[in-house]
C-alpha cells in the first residue's frame, strides 16, 4: 500500500511545471509536500481528498495529472510532437468546478466544442468524464478526490 502511494504521487509529480500533481500542505499544487513520502501514507491519502477534483490528461508522449485550483481559473498549453512528426498544441483551461480544451491545433476543433466537464455535469455528458482530441491525441479525464484515491488503493473508480 504504502508502495502504491510512493509510485503514485510520483507519478503526479512527474510532470511538475506541466501537470501538476495534488496540492502540497499548504495547498498549492506540484507534488508532495518534503517529508511526505512512503512511510506517510496517511499525509498522501490527505492530500489527494484535500483537493477539488484531478484532470488524467494522457496523449500521445506523455500522461500526468492537474489538479482543479481553489479559486481563479488557469490554462496549460500541452505541446508535442506525434511519432508522424506533427507538432501539436492543446491548451487546457482548469476553473474550480472542471475543465474544457480551451483551444487545439486540430483541424475541426471538436475537442474545444465538447465544452467544459465539470463535477455537476459529467454524470449527464454522452462523453461522461472525457474531452478527446483524437486529432491531437489526447484525453482529458475528470476524477473527484475520492475516485483518485481508489485508484490509488487499487480499484476502479465508480461508473
Amino acid at each position: 500500500m504504502m508502495r502504491i502511494l510512493a509510485i503514485l504521487l510520483a507519478c503526479l509529480a512527474l510532470l511538475q511545471g506541466v501537470v501538476a500533481g495534488p496540492p502540497d500542505a499548504a495547498g498549492r499544487g506540484g507534488g508532495p509536500a518534503a517529508g511526505d513520502g512512503p512511510d506517510d501514507p496517511q499525509a498522501a491519502e490527505e492530500r489527494i481528498l484535500a483537493a477539488r477534483g484531478y484532470v488524467l490528461v494522457s496523449s500521445a508522449t506523455q500522461t500526468g495529472w492537474l489538479t482543479l485550483p481553489e479559486e481563479g481559473a488557469c490554462s496549460y498549453p500541452l505541446r508535442q510532437i506525434l511519432p508522424d512528426g506533427t507538432e501539436t498544441l492543446n491548451v487546457i483551461h482548469l476553473t474550480p468546478e472542471g475543465v474544457c480544451m480551451e483551444d487545439a491545433t486540430c483541424e475541426n476543433h471538436d475537442c474545444v466544442q465538447q465544452g467544459a466537464v465539470t463535477l455537476e455535469n459529467r454524470d449527464g455528458r454522452i462523453l461522461g468524464n472525457m474531452i478527446i482530441c483524437l486529432p491531437n491525441q489526447v484525453v482529458l479525464q475528470l476524477f473527484t478526490p475520492e475516485e483518485v484515491l481508489e485508484m490509488v488503493r487499487g480499484g476502479a473508480p465508480a461508473p
